[in-house]
């Protein structure tokens, strides 16, 4: 995979997760596309969880309209697969990323220049289920009946192929962020699922470590920590949602986590990051 660089001057960049606007009354989408209209930024980052299958070309669109000239970069959730299949969802996000050119969708090799100091580079991850309990938690995932890849897979071949998944997001990282760091001082990652299990929260407590399997990207985590400390003079701040409770921890010196706050139906911005 060949990276590519993509600048995008921005002073704003916001932040927005877990925004599931097929659960949003149409009254709270309206209102939510309006403040997204109204609102100064200069381009969007979206981590995941936009909506289902079903509707999630229209709400890119609806995204895309409001937005107006400013990009939108996002990456998907698992729920953004719900009823489909990784194929066939990820055939139709580009389709309409090629009707909508401010739609920018994240892990293809992009390495955005937000300025000359900082770029922002992007995957959706996965839970990789290695996180606490593993294999072993008596938990069942609803992806296991909600997305077409994962029907009918018994408990081994289903935690193998998270660990496959997990396994690709670090592959991908690997790939493009020694590139974005030995460019940029500060780079920003954006992807669904948190990569730490530091950074888990469930129900406004610490996750327990039979649901942490579903929770966390531990692949992901231990890639990206690992080249955080080949470049100390680097900052990285990686982005996630997922869990829907809020946290920031900092996992070493350079290197933070940052996980969205959500409320199903409701959808919210996360706030704006001033961009140096």
């Amino acid at each position: 995979m060949k990276t590519r660089f993509i600048n995008h001057p921005t002073k704003a960049l916001l932040w927005i997760s877990d925004i599931h606007l097929n659960r949003a009354s149409n009254d709270l989408k309206r209102r939510f596309l309006s403040k997204l209209a109204s609102t100064r930024y200069d381009a969007v980052l979206i981590t995941g969880d936009i909506s289902v299958a079903r509707d999630l070309a229209g709400h890119l669109a609806e995204i895309s309209a409001a937005c107006g000239k400013r990009r939108v970069f996002f990456v998907m959730g698992n729920h953004d697969y719900y009823g489909s299949s990784f194929a066939e969802v990820d055939s139709s996000v580009a389709d309409v990323c090629r009707h909508h050119p401010n739609l920018i969708s994240l892990g293809h090799g992009e390495i955005i220049e937000l300025s000359s100091n900082t770029a922002l580079i992007g995957h959706r991850g996965w839970f990789d289920g290695r996180a606490g309990m593993g294999s072993r938690t008596h938990i069942t995932s609803p992806d296991c009946h909600q997305i077409d890849d994962f029907r009918g897979l018994n408990n081994a071949a289903f935690f193998r192929k998270l660990g496959e998944l997990g396994d690709e997001s670090a592959d991908y990282f690997r790939q493009v962020l020694p590139t974005a760091l030995m460019r940029y001082k500060t780079v920003f990652v954006a992807t669904h699922v948190p990569i730490f299990t530091q950074a888990l929260r469930h129900s406004g407590t610490y996750c327990r470590m039979d649901r942490q399997p579903y929770f966390a990207n531990r692949a992901a985590g231990n890639a990206i920590l690992g080249m955080s400390r080949y470049f100390p003079n680097r900052r990285l701040v990686v982005c996630a949602g997922h869990t829907h409770s809020p946290a920031s921890v900092m996992m070493s010196p350079n290197l933070a986590i940052r996980v969205a706050g959500a409320q199903p139906g409701r959808p919210a911005f996360q706030g704006v990051t001033s961009i140096r």
